[in-house]
């Protein structure tokens, strides 16, 4: 099997903009990867590189996913996300825009449910021991000996 890399790029490497197509997974990214370059490319590159910190991470990890055509490999955090939004609010076109908002939608509904299956409840002795309790009836005669204190 040949590797992504070896294939034509969706990238446009002369342009430095990402090529349309017709993968539906990466639609999104494209946008919001070519309008994040666009103003990337009009700012001062020295204010761009003290202003737009995370606008220019973002940008490399569409690069690095639209590159492996694997939107996995973007690894776009929500809270990364909101600080481009936050950082080029008023400089955006309305595509990159609502590309840019629908990606933190998918970030945040994706770090929701990793934040949900990661939820370990921490249960102590005296915890458990209440709760059979609970479910046994209260009192000296119904708990089980292996549950009493010596």
């Amino acid at each position: 099997m040949e590797s992504p890399l070896h294939n034509e790029s969706p990238w446009n490497t002369d342009l430095l903009l990402p090529r349309i197509t017709k993968d539906t997974r990466l639609t999104q990214m494209q946008i919001a990867a070519g309008g994040l370059s666009l103003l990337l490319s009009r700012l001062d590159p020295d204010f761009a590189r003290s202003n737009f910190l995370a606008t220019r991470r973002v940008v490399q990890r569409l690069t690095r996913a639209l590159e492996y055509r694997n939107p996995a490999k973007a690894h776009l955090p929500a809270t990364e996300l909101a600080q481009v939004q936050r950082e080029s609010e008023r400089a955006l076109d309305p595509g990159t825009a609502l590309a840019l908002k629908a990606l933190l939608a998918q970030a945040q509904r994706r770090d929701a449910e990793a934040a949900q299956h990661e939820r370990t409840d921490d249960f102590s002795l005296s915890d458990f021991m209440a709760e059979q309790e609970l479910q046994f009836g209260a009192g000296p005669t119904t708990r089980s000996p292996s549950l009493t204190a010596n």
